[in-house]
């Protein structure tokens, strides 16, 4: 038996019990064959644009047993996975355009009953962009720390909703109402990011303000959460 890293570990907290799971970028397939080792999902479907990955992915399959549970698909993120082989659709260790464009242009996620994990590794603030203008609600999000590194996951659904998205929300989604130290952490490693752009900026610019109005917000969310 294995254990998960944190962040594998969080997306598999946000799994349906009994559910049809499908791994977007699977890698070695770790999180489906966990999950089927803990008899949480019916079945999975590990998929991957890539020949190799596949090919670890199925040694563990093999290696743990669990081949009448978790099949391997070779595809470019959700292109050849029919609907009803998935109702939890995790999408992980990706940048945030790049799930974006998965999901813009997988038509079948557009179904309630259908829930998104995403876990971005770069670029969460475009993932939450492309979300709220594309009918996609946040219901959940919460943050981890792996490796030394922050990282946030989020459960979304479709409900056909256009929502606003400033920029508090594009930057911290959820997080800014969770109070911990894993939520303060991520929050001040985004805005660490942000003060460095300050400096491609002149001083007197409208872009120069805006930035260091939302770093000043950011700052002071991120000493909030830490009370």
């Amino acid at each position: 038996m294995f254990s998960l890293d944190n962040r594998l570990a969080l997306c598999a907290d946000f799994v349906r019990e009994n559910s049809n799971l499908a791994d977007v970028g699977t890698d070695h397939a770790y999180l489906p064959v966990w999950l089927a080792i803990n008899h949480k999902i019916n079945s999975a479907v590990a998929c991957d644009i890539r020949k190799m990955p596949l090919k670890n992915a199925q040694s563990n399959i093999d290696l743990y047993g669990v081949g009448d549970i978790v099949s391997t698909v070779l595809s470019d993120g959700l292109d050849e996975i029919p609907p009803e082989c998935a109702d939890d659709i995790v999408i992980a260790g990706m940048g945030g355009e790049l799930i974006s464009e998965i999901i813009s242009r997988t038509l079948w996620l557009r179904d309630e009953n259908k829930r998104l994990i995403l876990q971005p590794m770069t670029r969460a603030d475009s993932l939450r962009l492309f979300l709220c203008r594309n009918g996609f609600r946040i219901i959940d999000e919460k943050p981890c720390i792996s490796l030394g590194k922050s990282y946030s996951v989020i459960l979304a659904v479709y409900d056909g909703v256009i929502r606003p998205c400033d920029d508090i929300f594009r930057y911290t989604g959820l997080l800014q109402f969770d109070n911990s130290i894993e939520s303060k952490k991520y929050i001040s490693v985004i805005n660490g990011k942000l003060k460095k752009k300050l400096n491609a900026f002149e001083k007197n610019s409208d872009e120069f303000k805006h930035l260091l109005e939302l770093t000043e917000k950011l700052d002071s969310l991120s000493k909030e959460n830490s009370q």
